[in-house]
């Protein structure tokens, strides 16, 4: 466990210094979420409540829903993307086969080259709520925190899956990731991230209960804006538990299955 820790800290460091060299680029990323912010704002001003039923039924006005909404979509689809996008990097600097048949595990190097990443997604996506709550009065003071936490673990559990699968499909495709390209767009369409579903045709909402972030949205916004309870949330929940159970391990045998067989056929270096 010291020796995970040490080499957690070790690609942290690395990523932070690469990073650190590009201010430009996190100060427009920043600007980026508080322009999405005032766009989402003025929207709302446009929607009027019984637009939707389930935002009547609620009590629940376009802003909130859509902070909410797109603000965790937006970290979903970063996790989505940089688990592929560390492994195409490694191909591109010709690093990947080295660090694939180094002593540590092909899905531990994915998961820590990705951690830097994670971990200013998740800054980015606290500073969007607090942009939300502190310069447009979105009302948090609700919110059940053990609900939110158990509900976004569950869904970030399913998203690290999909993300080791996007690798998977990087080592063995070398370039173009269908999974990211699929589950990335119907995250934010069929996902209700940026509206309600049943304003959407029933060919629509029908999809967009194959979709896990569907039910990670749904659950997120009754735990954080209405302070609904475990119990209250357990049908999305026991959907996303189930999810995260079938995917984590298959994931990963997929991955394990992918470098073994890149190592045989000496691929690993290619891009």
């Amino acid at each position: 466990m010291i020796e995970l820790l040490r080499k957690a800290i070790a690609f942290v460091k690395r990523d932070f210094a690469i990073e650190a060299g590009y201010q430009a680029a996190f100060i427009m990323g920043l600007i980026e979420s508080l322009m999405l912010l005032v766009i989402l704002h003025f929207v709302g001003r446009l929607v009027i409540p019984n637009a939707s039923t389930s935002l009547s039924r609620s009590g629940l006005h376009y802003f909130p829903f859509a902070l909410v909404g797109v603000a965790f979509a937006r970290y979903f689809d970063l996790m989505l993307r940089t688990f592929s996008e560390s492994i195409r990097n490694a191909q591109v600097t010709g690093c990947l086969e080295a660090m694939l048949c180094s002593r540590t595990g092909g899905i531990t190097i994915v998961m820590l080259s990705s951690l830097y990443s994670l971990i200013s997604g998740a800054l980015q996506l606290l500073l969007i709520l607090l942009g939300g709550v502190f310069l447009f009065g979105v009302d948090l003071r609700h919110i059940d925190v053990p609900a939110t936490l158990l509900v976004l673990l569950i869904s970030i559990s399913i998203f690290v899956a999909f993300g080791v699968l996007s690798a998977s499909a990087i080592v063995w495709l070398k370039k173009g990731d269908p999974i990211t390209w699929i589950l990335g767009g119907l995250g934010s369409i069929m996902g209700g991230a940026y509206f309600p579903i049943d304003v959407m045709p029933i060919w629509m909402q029908k999809i967009s209960l194959l979709v896990p972030v569907t039910y990670s949205l749904a659950a997120l916004r009754e735990t954080m804006l209405k302070g609904a309870s475990i119990a209250d949330v357990a049908r999305p929940v026991g959907v996303l538990a189930i999810v995260a159970i079938v995917l984590l391990p298959a994931s990963a045998l997929i991955f394990a299955a992918t470098v073994r067989k890149g190592r045989k056929e000496g691929t690993l270096a290619q891009y």
